[in-house]
């Protein structure tokens, strides 16, 4: 039975405890002959770049070299050592805990987190550094004025080491302040702004040849990219195809983590088939040969299963969701969230966007979709799927970020509706039917919602609201595998796309499960309510009749729904 290294983003820690790692070290053989000293990869959140950073650090680092076999000997990079192994003063720092809540704070959170690097480089490394030293760093203000003593120390105690620096989190404190306090990140990274000043310090320390090299990883490039021409230097990475598979689990990898907690071999095709729903689906160049799991995700399965013997109740971590849950700060930037709520309906029910790739961001010109939808690649609540003519297709990559953009809109279309949630119970209407194949409670939830929104907001309510809409309420119970849009046969010559597939997932079970066509008849439409209703019955039972898959689903229940403003009607196919 393996050890899960579930949180653990040290290195050293990590080996020394004996738990599960997977080999990531030929990517620091990688990333040193690319012969760019300078570089830069931004992923996801729980993705593993601290750990990697970490690993860095421990293989880099002058005093950690007579550990070297002991921390690298049975993995690639300690059977293949590059020229640089263990020759580097290492200013390791992070920029995690910083409070944005006042500019003061967020000051003091950035600089304490710069004093603490520099005071970790100073301990590895007693000999070369005073008490008055020490206290010097101390007395600094500014974080710009923190480096600028080091590197004038070590120039001046004429060590003859570099310093390679690496940078986790960079921007961890300033996706905050993009959707809550704009104009305090703007002047943050502005000419004269401190964290301009702080890159533009390290700009000057390669320039003088005392740091040698950088590694720097966040989530977004939008920071550094604010920055101009105050750090523009670094190499960017995030979408070479060579380093799509640097963070994250691939297939094989997730298969060995499930031989690790020592599930039954004859277990192992069906649960592979259940995390690719759920955990897989990042591509990070259109090139790439194959997509990558959520380790971090991955890895809480296994925690989970190997204490249980199961399926965990709860597919995505706790720590997790509260990353992911704060996706509506992203459409919040620039006070764009209610233009921004066209591409949510897009992506909640076509499930894919096209757009051009931001690489480079820019404030001073206007906010578009475009950059809204890299943003949400880049923080892996999109991924890249495809190209089509010179744009790129981005597709949701997995069931549980489907799962938080439903919660996010159903957020907003119950504030807009003035509803609130706990008084709708909605897991009691979708229990009812779920246990009972009761669709009225349902019926009139959804027809309640459609009423308050309609009433408010008619210009902009139509058929994808709706679908959007009723989906969502699906996803508060969790106990549901769902299916929008799915390809199945209509015909033995042609397909066509069911609205709505709804299956249990394990470890329920449940004893009905739902295949849904639903129609949203406009004002101008009443009229053709039976003619509407009569093919959209012909058009489901066409399904029925022809689709394999929908064939064998037990205790399938197919329903046509019907609404509008004021009107609601199931029609249950026997």
């Amino acid at each position: 039975m393996i050890r899960i290294p579930y949180g653990i983003s040290n290195y050293e820690k990590l080996i020394n405890d004996g738990c599960y790692y997977v080999d990531r070290t030929s990517y620091i053989a990688l990333l040193e002959k690319l012969g760019e000293p300078y570089l830069f990869l931004v992923r996801p959140r729980r993705f593993g770049k601290s750990l990697f950073v970490s690993t860095l650090q421990y293989y880099y680092g002058l005093e950690y070299k007579d550990k070297f076999q002991q921390l690298f000997g049975k993995y690639y990079i300690g059977q293949h050592p590059t020229p640089l192994a263990n020759s580097y003063l290492v200013l390791s720092l992070s920029f995690s805990g910083v409070h944005t809540d006042t500019p003061e704070l967020t000051l003091a959170g950035f600089l304490r987190n710069v004093k603490f690097g520099v005071q970790a480089l100073m301990a590895n490394h007693p000999t070369l550094f005073t008490a008055e030293d020490w206290e010097e760093v101390n007395h600094q203000q500014m974080p710009s004025d923190v480096i600028s003593f080091l590197l004038t120390l070590i120039k001046k105690k004429e060590i003859g080491d570099k310093i390679y620096v690496l940078i986790d989190e960079y921007d961890h404190f300033a996706n905050e302040l993009l959707a809550f306090d704009f104009s305090n990140f703007k002047n943050i990274v502005s000419k004269n702004g401190y964290v301009r000043k702080f890159y533009e310090t390290l700009k000057e320390g390669t320039h003088t040849g005392i740091i040698d090299r950088m590694f720097i990883t966040g989530v977004t490039p939008i920071t550094l990219d604010s920055l101009t021409s105050g750090f523009n230097i670094a190499s960017k990475l995030t979408t070479d195809v060579r380093f799509n598979e640097l963070f994250g689990f691939t297939e094989e990898e997730v298969v060995a983590v499930l031989k690790g907690v020592e599930m039954p071999a004859d277990e192992i095709p069906s649960t592979m088939q259940e995390l690719a729903f759920w955990y897989n689906g990042y591509l990070f160049n259109k090139k790439a040969k194959r997509s990558i799991y959520n380790p971090d995700m991955v890895l809480y399965f296994a925690k989970e299963y190997m204490v249980n013997g199961s399926f965990p109740d709860e597919l995505l971590d706790t720590n997790i969701a509260s990353d992911y849950r704060k996706i509506r700060n992203l459409f919040k930037i620039n006070d764009k969230e209610e233009d921004n709520l066209s591409i949510i309906k897009q992506l909640l029910i076509e499930e894919r966007v096209t757009a051009q790739l931001t690489r480079e961001y820019s404030f001073e010109r206007a906010w578009t979709s475009d950059d809204l939808i890299s943003l949400l690649f880049y923080q892996g609540i999109l991924t890249i799927s495809g190209e089509k003519l010179g744009r790129l297709i981005f597709e949701v990559p997995n069931a549980v970020i489907t799962q938080l953009y439903f919660q996010y809109f159903q957020q907003i279309t119950l504030e807009q509706a003035n509803l609130i949630d706990k008084d709708l119970k909605v897991y009691d209407k979708i229990e009812a039917l779920a246990q009972d194949n009761n669709i009225q409670p349902l019926m009139d939830l959804t027809q309640d919602i459609i009423s308050h929104l309609a009433t408010q907001d008619r210009a902009h309510f139509n058929e994808l609201t709706f679908k959007a809409i009723f989906t969502s309420l699906f996803y508060t119970t969790q106990i549901f595998k769902i299916y929008s849009e799915l390809e199945v046969r209509k015909s033995p010559t042609e397909k066509g796309r069911v609205d709505l597939l709804i299956l249990e997932r394990q470890p329920w079970q449940l004893p009905h499960q739902f295949v849904f066509e639903l129609k949203y008849i406009a004002k101008r439409d009443l009229k053709r309510w039976a003619t509407i209703k009569k093919g959209a019955i012909a058009q489901l039972k066409a399904y029925l009749a022809h689709d394999e898959q929908l064939r064998k689903i037990a205790n399938l229940q197919a329903y046509v729904l019907l609404f509008s403003n004021k009107k609601a009607e199931a029609v249950l196919i026997t």
